[in-house]
């Protein structure tokens, strides 16, 4: 069984032959370890592949030390090379300046020359697209200090922002899905370490719907949905089932591992993750296994339901990560064993 048919097979509950892998390093990783860090991640392959698409704007400039200002008009700041800035200056900061402002339409359809070739090159694994955020892109917009009160307050000005961004996200997934990808993926951060950073109630009123019609769009094409979002977001969780998502990528930790298998085991694939705040960069060895069992009791079924993941940054210390790939290697096929 090649990756491929792996992820899809966990993913949609059809018996893999083990639990697949995946691992995101940022960039700040790879310049702290270089080749000792590549050495481990050869040794223990990832299921998963990215689809070719190379932004027409370098977004690697957001990992620079610096100033940039994005195709959007946000401007950026970084000051720790490796690491993602933050933005400094929001357009949209005065709603008078909504009457006027054009998202980067010229930026549609292009990105794409290398895609056909990459998913041929990958044809083993699974080709995972990216289908872009929504309540990110608003945040880099309008400062969230002022988008909050906006949002519970249900200006007009908001409305007009979600359903602008809404209109070129469903262009660009246009493109993405007439390529040969397996998933999409969606992302918005949308938890505080305890809490949802607006009310469930709100959520469901602005945001469900736009999900709603970037995931119908997905599932048209006959291709899986994966979603992101840190944060405790236990409670849309449901609501993301609901709408059809596939696999979704949590940090678990924040809500309880045991818990969420109770509540969501075999209704949605838990696409990772292994704590990233506490376990990873000040963890040991053992107590870095022991979640790895944990995650395994709680999540995977024979059936499947489970993605080994995790994010590593340079605080990660490198016997940590080696720990962690050797784990998964050998936990991968304990899900046979799952009831």
């Amino acid at each position: 069984m090649n990756s491929k048919e792996r992820v899809r097979r966990a993913v949609t509950f059809t018996h893999p032959d083990r639990i697949p892998i995946d691992i995101w390093v940022l960039p700040a990783a790879m310049q702290r370890y270089g080749q000792e860090l590549q050495r481990l991640l050869d040794a223990c392959p990832k299921d998963f592949a990215g689809d070719g698409f190379a932004s027409p704007w370098p977004e690697e400039q957001l990992y620079e030390p610096g100033k940039v200002t994005d195709p959007w008009g946000s401007v950026w700041m970084n000051t720790i090379p490796g690491m993602m800035g933050q933005v400094q200056y929001f357009p949209l900061n005065d709603w008078s300046n909504l009457r006027h402002y054009k998202p980067p339409y010229e930026l549609l359809g292009k990105g794409f020359e290398q895609v056909n070739e990459t998913i041929r090159h990958n044809a083993d694994k699974f080709i995972l697209a990216n289908g872009g955020s929504l309540f990110h892109r608003m945040c880099w917009l309008r400062d969230p200090q002022y988008l909050y009160v906006d949002l519970l307050e249900e200006k007009e000005e908001v409305f007009a922002l979600r359903e602008m961004i809404m209109q070129y996200l469903l262009k660009h997934l246009d493109f993405v899905l007439q390529h040969d990808c397996d998933g999409v993926v969606f992302s918005d951060d949308w938890g505080t370490q305890t809490q949802m950073v607006i009310s469930p109630p709100l959520w469901r009123k602005i945001f469900r719907p736009c999900y709603e019609a970037l995931f119908d769009q997905v599932r048209a094409k006959g291709r899986l949905i994966f979603f992101h979002s840190d944060g405790y977001i236990l409670d849309i969780i449901g609501d993301l089932i609901d709408l059809g998502v596939n696999a979704l990528n949590c940090q678990v930790a924040c809500m309880g591992v045991r818990m969420l298998g109770e509540r969501f085991r075999r209704k949605v694939c838990f696409w990772g993750e292994l704590d990233r705040q506490q376990q990873l960069p000040r963890g040991d060895p053992d107590g870095i296994r022991a979640a790895i069992r944990e995650s395994v009791e709680c999540f995977s079924a024979a059936e499947g339901g489970h993605i080994f993941q995790a994010e590593v940054n340079a605080d990660v210390p490198l016997v940590n990560i080696q720990t962690m790939l050797e784990g998964w290697q050998e936990m991968a096929d304990v899900h046979q064993q799952a009831s």
